[in-house]
């Protein structure tokens, strides 16, 4: 999939031209495997200028994909390529399962009246509740 994306990038501090490279590029990566096409891209690298903790950078992301999906992440390091790394393993997780879930096999549920209510109570398991079927769960179905 090829990123068509409009991609926003944030920059706050003092971050080197080369880690700003390192981290748009590996974004760029990442859209190119999703499972859906992602519509916009925001990153936002961050820096202090006069570091006083362990983890003075910070790198946090927010893709739009098709259907309205959000997907986010941030993470901070000691140095902007950690703090990046981390973020493009949380972010690969997160489009792993959402492809793992698309890619599972899909329960239908018939259609039911306004007064029908559906609850999710895990990720396999739905329940539909409606007046005119009764109680119906995935043994019965």
């Amino acid at each position: 999939m090829q990123l068509e994306a409009a991609m926003t990038e944030i920059i706050e501090g003092p971050i080197a031209a080369v880690d700003r490279v390192y981290a748009f590029d590996e974004i760029r990566r990442i859209c190119e495997t999703a499972p859906r096409a992602v519509e916009r891209v925001r990153a936002r690298l961050t820096a202090e200028p006069h570091p006083t903790g362990d983890c003075p950078a910070a790198a946090e992301c927010w893709l739009l994909l098709e259907g309205g999906l959000i997907i986010c992440a941030g993470t901070a390091g000691s140095s902007m390529r950690s703090a990046v790394d981390a973020l493009m393993a949380r972010i690969r997780r997160r489009l792993h399962v959402l492809g793992s879930r698309e890619g599972a096999q899909r329960i239908e549920i018939l259609p039911a009246t306004a007064a029908s209510s559906v609850s999710v109570t895990s990720a396999r398991t739905v329940s539909v509740h409606s007046p005119e079927i009764g109680r119906l769960t995935p043994d019965a179905m």
